[in-house]
């Protein structure tokens, strides 16, 4: 029974979960910065661990064939995440953004400048099946009007 009772409450994760971290500094103590391994170069950075951008923040997104051969996308974010993301881009400049897609980081991008327009850019890291899932909880950007009207796909537009 008690089982039954820690599970009610908790809430089920996100079948695709995507983060953007914003680079940290170790002095800054384990439980506010994480350390994380680069591949290209390879680097260790830290990041810290509270994300600036969730999925939680996406209003729509449009996917594109990436430069990892894997997928990317343009994620459109309601006004929170729009705020937060203009808010890091200005007081993180010249820094890395960090992107973790499910757990695994897929993009390390230096900050160059402010983004005002409220769309994140995921140069790659996606696969298909993720695509799927987001298919079917965002609408395809310019398409919100007939998202929930027809069939879902799962492939790129």
């Amino acid at each position: 029974m008690h089982s039954l009772l820690a599970t009610a409450g908790e809430k089920k994760p996100p079948p695709v979960g995507i983060r953007l971290h914003g680079e940290g500094n170790e002095r800054e103590g384990t439980s506010f910065v994480k350390p994380i391994d680069l591949v290209n170069p390879p680097k260790k950075i830290f990041i810290r661990v509270v994300p600036v951008i969730t999925e939680r923040d996406f209003k729509a997104f449009y996917p594109f064939p990436g430069r990892d051969g894997m997928i990317g996308a343009y994620f459109r974010l309601d006004a929170h995440g729009s705020d937060k993301l203009q808010q890091f881009t200005v007081a993180d400049r010249g820094k890395l953004a960090v992107i973790l897609i499910n757990g695994r980081v897929t993009s390390a991008l230096r900050v160059e400048s402010p983004v005002n327009d409220g769309i994140l850019m995921v140069p790659g890291g996606l696969l298909p099946n993720e695509i799927a899932q987001l298919q079917a909880k965002y609408p395809i950007i310019g398409q919100e009007a007939q998202f929930g009207k027809k069939p879902k796909k799962a492939q790129l537009p």
